[in-house]
């Protein structure tokens, strides 16, 4: 159901497309595409058995490959902000982690930044993070909202 309601989100907002994981992802299924609202059907949706070597492509071809971290005191080596901070001005990749993993660290080595949403209040040990599509939806609003904003 995650992966549905994030094609739809993703759809929704405007993102040109996504890519999933065949071994970190549900496969892309008629369940997937009905919790998709049928934005599945409609939308550019692509699988990969390489992750690593599909970000290690794009980053070479210019493209920012940022990650997304649910508890920023968690990551290492790469430096971490919050959604709101991030400025789009190349060609995007946002990496969304499984929920309650997130990232695995050769993952996040990959990316130029992680983001992250800050709580709005302090939080208690066992809920302290979001869903992930809720994560993913409020990310993506984040970064497209740019696009509509400067006019691209």
């Amino acid at each position: 159901m995650n992966l549905g309601a994030l094609l739809r989100s993703a759809y929704f907002l405007g993102v040109d497309r996504v890519v999933a994981t065949h071994s970190n992802s549900c496969p892309l299924t008629p369940i997937v595409s009905k919790a998709s609202a049928g934005a599945m059907e409609v939308f550019d949706v692509y699988s990969t058995d390489d992750l690593q070597g599909f970000l290690k492509a794009k980053s070479a071809e210019g493209w920012e490959v940022v990650g997304t971290a649910s508890r920023p005191e968690d990551v290492e080596g790469v430096p971490v902000i919050s959604c709101s901070e991030f400025r789009w001005d190349k060609p995007l990749i946002v990496v969304i982690g499984t929920e309650g993993e997130g990232l695995s660290l050769q993952t996040q080595l990959q990316c130029q930044q992680m983001l992250a949403i800050p709580p709005g209040r302090a939080l208690h040990p066992g809920i302290d993070s979001l869903n992930v599509s809720v994560a993913a939806g409020i990310l993506l609003h984040s970064i497209c909202s740019q696009k509509r904003r400067h006019g691209d």
